[in-house]
């Protein structure tokens, strides 16, 4: 299958506008056709000579237009006219039949949904509606930052209410934390392969990120300590508790010896634990050794409800005020209604026993994934969202995805992932609680097996 490749010497302005110009042109002479997927990033800005962030910014451009539709861990695709059937199931609504273990979710289990209706209709039950009418302190109501501060505390961070500062989700609070540490053209480390969402900010702020070695711990500590001498690192971005999508956790004394590095060479570190919730008994947080220099993020869209986009940032005391500005220019200030539900979920005991249930029954999934994958090298944890699946050669990771995909399943291969240009694994990543139910997730399980005992078919091969 040939691969689409414009010609930008024919459109005029930056090159990122003459790529989206190109793209819009290919649409609207058949060129490209509605459903069909463009060409990898990596792979297009090598045949153009142009960067990564260039090809990016170009396919943001042109899903902004609206003639493209960027699905996670698939790519970006040609929409489909209106009125046709969608090829995407991630933003438009997914095929029929087809089984999603693509998107990093918690299970969506029928209880949640009755604990909001009630949630929802004690609300509009209230006299008191200042939830909805708030539009001030930027940093959040204080009620909801002493709910916070009761939830952080057991995570092990222990703060006072006028340090937790309220987001709309970590990756709102990432936005935050690094437009406030780092400037253009600064250096960001972080795992070789961590999640998309922060890669994507990479080219929104314009700093440059750097990938750190690791195994099933984490970062190695020893790659940490030779890229701080041998480069200008301001922040280190790192998720020690199941990091996506590698699965890894990171052991306390190898948390204890990255924050020593860090403090060593004057970097700051900025821990994202939205997984943190669903493992009992996880090591202490790594900023817990970083009282000066570390940055908490954590939030409730993972562990417990993807809708409750409400989360908590903690900083440094000298740095709370830097954060609050600038969560009043990217959002004036988080949803107060989304943080009203959190808040009283918190106090009365109710997320306490949301987050139970959902590592419940990740815990089941997860022993179906382990029973259909014995064989086969595979990473994950027993309460965790995802696996992480080395495939067996000759399997490539796109080959795997697209043979998937034409079983009726729906994976994300490593490319998304992967921070620079260096090659990815041959690796796929499965989240279980993407599924509706456990016996769809027991059915795309057995068609996976069921590939990964075949060769792949040349007819499905990428070029």
């Amino acid at each position: 299958m040939t691969m689409w490749v414009p010609d930008l010497a024919r459109h005029d302005g930056p090159r990122y506008q003459a790529l989206a110009d190109a793209i819009a042109e290919a649409i609207a002479c058949g060129e490209l056709k509605p459903g069909q997927r463009l060409p990898p990033r990596r792979e297009l800005a090598h045949r153009l000579a142009i960067s990564v962030n260039t090809v990016s910014s170009a396919y943001v451009e042109a899903e902004r237009r609206g003639i493209v539709v960027g699905e996670v861990g698939r790519g970006t695709f040609v929409r489909m006219a209106r009125g046709g059937n969608e090829t995407s199931f991630f933003m438009e609504g997914r095929p029929r039949d087809l089984i999603d273990l693509s998107i990093c979710r918690p299970c969506q289990l029928d209880d949640y949904v009755r604990s909001l209706r009630a949630a929802l209709a004690e609300l509009a039950e209230e006299g008191d509606q200042s939830a909805l009418m708030a539009c001030r302190p930027i940093i959040g109501l204080e009620t909801h930052r002493l709910a916070a501060v009761r939830w952080l505390s057991g995570l092990g961070v222990e703060v006072t209410a006028d340090r937790v500062v309220l987001t709309n989700g970590v990756a709102h609070g990432l936005l935050v934390a690094l437009s406030g540490l780092v400037e253009p053209g600064g250096v960001v480390a972080t795992e070789e392969l961590t999640d998309h969402g922060l890669i994507s900010l990479s080219s929104i702020l314009h700093f440059r990120l750097i990938g750190l070695p690791t195994d099933e711990g984490g970062i190695l500590p020893d790659a940490f300590q030779a890229a701080c001498r041998g480069g200008d690192i301001r922040v280190l971005v790192a998720t020690p508790t199941l990091t996506n999508p590698t699965c890894a956790l990171m052991p306390t004394e190898r948390r204890r010896r990255i924050a020593a590095i860090a403090r060593q060479h004057g970097v700051a570190v900025v821990e994202d634990d939205v997984f943190g919730p669903l493992v009992e008994d996880r090591p202490p947080p790594l900023v817990s050794f970083l009282p000066d220099s570390g940055y908490y993020l954590t939030s409730f869209t993972k562990c417990a409800v993807s809708g409750l986009r409400t989360g908590y940032l903690v900083a440094p005391e000298r740095d709370t005020q830097r954060m609050v500005a600038r969560v009043r220019t990217t959002s004036w200030m988080a949803t107060p209604l989304v943080a009203e539900i959190v808040s009283r979920w918190i106090l009365d005991g109710r997320m306490d026993q949301v987050v139970a249930r959902q590592r419940q029954e990740l815990a089941a999934r997860q022993r179906l994934a382990e029973a259909a994958l014995a064989g086969y090298h595979h990473l994950s944890h027993p309460t965790g969202n995802n696996v992480w699946l080395h495939l067996p050669p000759p399997w490539r990771g796109d080959n795997f995805v697209a043979q998937a995909r034409s079983r009726g399943v729906a994976i994300s291969p490593a490319e998304p992932f992967v921070v620079g240009r260096s090659a990815g694994p041959h690796a796929v990543r499965l989240s279980v609680g993407a599924a509706t139910t456990r016996s769809e997730l027991a059915e795309g399980l057995n068609r996976i097996r069921t590939l990964l005992a075949h060769h792949p078919e040349p007819a499905l091969l990428q070029f």
